[in-house]
């Protein structure tokens, strides 16, 4: 917003510009006698400025204020008189008309018009020099071949706008930037506790106190609605976890009374049945608490001690599954902030995943990177978007048929909560790779 108004002010800044530029070019480009009046001002003082003392005791204008007469001959003309009208210096004099040399004829200061061939002659007369010295510079102009008066239109512009206007404009939009980001800073404050809240998260700081009514009572609703969204994920997660509780009895039953069954190839399809059963299940409660994650303040969790738990847990299933788990730790310790039991389920669904869906050689690393990474030597990643593959209720082509779609979407919600991210992609040497990458390290 800050950004937003300062760039507005300039705009209007800018236009305020430009109006002034357009003025002053209006007016002075419909009155030409007036910009001719500024030429002969800015001439009379350059070549008073150029006015030495000669060796004769007399006065003369030095070579680098003739550079105009010497480069336009027939156009620029000028004399310089002492008293008694006594010729001192000069250059193309005879464009200049005789009687205007004469000061009992004209005051010492003026500045005439006359008709000339095709082009009027421009003749000012005015006083230069020491008082005692009773100077008087005639200067003269036919047409405009130096682009003088170009030059006087820009020394007005930069005169009336450029020294005036830009300073206070700069000042202004400095100023102004101040100002705004000053007024600003409450919402500044409103938006980084906003930017701190999540559903469910426990000891949520209150919102600041900005001062400004509109901004407080926004604050205090969002405060509102936010607990409102906590209260009602906390009900849909119990109502999920109590079903999930309510069937691993029944489960468990069915499992016990599978024992007493005959050895057989049907018992073997409904064992397996059943452990995939209760895998959703859990999958089930593990997508509810998904959300419900919060990490504490000062909570750290300790990557390779994670990898490490997750493997031993998880290296029976895989060898009865035929497959084989390896854990690579390329850095001797590494905890990031984030909460360990969130991270051992994401990690665990991963390798399930590995173990269900690739089998082989399984590898978990820890590191270097802030970050874990599972990779297997399976088919790969199925066609498209690897991100659609967190998707809730997403599978794979080959997936088992009971499968519920719900293990990589636990894992990208629990990345999300660690302000981390979760990634797929194809490895060079075949099998797909997943990453697990968390923000803050040591």
């Amino acid at each position: 917003m800050a950004q937003l108004l300062t760039r507005r002010l300039a705009w209007i800044a800018l236009a305020v510009l430009l109006a002034n530029l357009v003025l002053i070019w209006a007016y002075y480009g419909s009155d030409r006698e007036a910009l001719e009046d500024k030429v002969v001002e800015r001439r009379m003082a350059v070549m008073e400025a150029a006015l030495i003392a000669s060796d004769d005791g007399g006065y003369r204008i030095e070579s680098g204020a003739r550079a105009l007469f010497e480069t336009h001959p027939a156009a620029y003309g000028f004399a310089l008189l002492g008293p008694e009208d006594r010729l001192l210096d000069q250059a193309n004099d005879d464009l200049i008309p005789a009687n205007t040399l004469e000061s009992s004829r004209f005051a010492d200061d003026w500045i005439a018009r006359l008709p000339g061939e095709g082009t009027q002659l421009v003749v000012a007369s005015h006083t230069v020099g020491p008082p005692a010295a009773d100077l008087r510079l005639v200067f003269v102009a036919r047409g405009d071949p130096a682009n003088l008066l170009g030059f006087a239109l820009l020394a007005e512009l930069v005169g009336h706008i450029a020294v005036p206007l830009v300073p206070a404009i700069l000042l202004l939009l400095g100023a102004n930037a101040l100002m705004v980001h000053r007024s600003l800073g409450p919402v500044t404050r409103a938006a980084v506790w906003a930017r701190a809240l999540h559903p469910g998260a426990r000891n949520t700081a209150p919102p600041p106190e900005t001062g400004l009514k509109e901004i407080d009572e926004l604050l205090d609703a969002t405060g509102r609605a936010l607990d409102s969204l906590t209260q009602a994920l906390s009900a849909e997660t119990r109502r999920a976890a109590e079903a999930a509780h309510a069937l691993r009895t029944p489960l468990a039953a069915v499992t016990a009374r599978l024992d007493e069954l005959p050895e057989g190839e049907a018992t073997q399809r409904l064992r397996r049945d059943m452990a995939q059963l209760s895998r959703t299940v859990r999958q089930i409660l593990a997508s509810a608490n998904a959300d419900m994650v919060a990490i504490e303040p000062g909570a750290r969790a300790d990557l390779r001690a994670i990898a490490q738990a997750v493997v031993a847990t998880l290296a029976p299933v895989a060898i009865r599954r035929g497959a084989e788990l390896e854990l690579q730790c390329q850095t001797p310790s590494l905890e990031v902030a984030g909460d360990s039991e969130a991270i051992t389920l994401a990690l665990t669904n991963l390798v399930e995943n590995a173990i269900v869906h690739a089998g082989g050689r399984i590898t978990v690393t820890v590191g270097p990177d802030a970050g874990l990474s599972v990779r297997d030597r399976g088919p790969g990643l199925p066609e498209g978007d690897p991100d659609h593959l967190f998707e809730a209720f997403r599978q794979g082509p080959a997936a088992p048929a009971t499968g519920a779609g719900l293990g990589l979407s636990i894992v990208a919600r629990i990345q999300r909560a660690h302000r981390g991210a979760v990634t797929a992609r194809g490895h060079p040497d075949g099998g797909a790779e997943f990453h697990l990458a968390f923000g803050e390290s040591r």
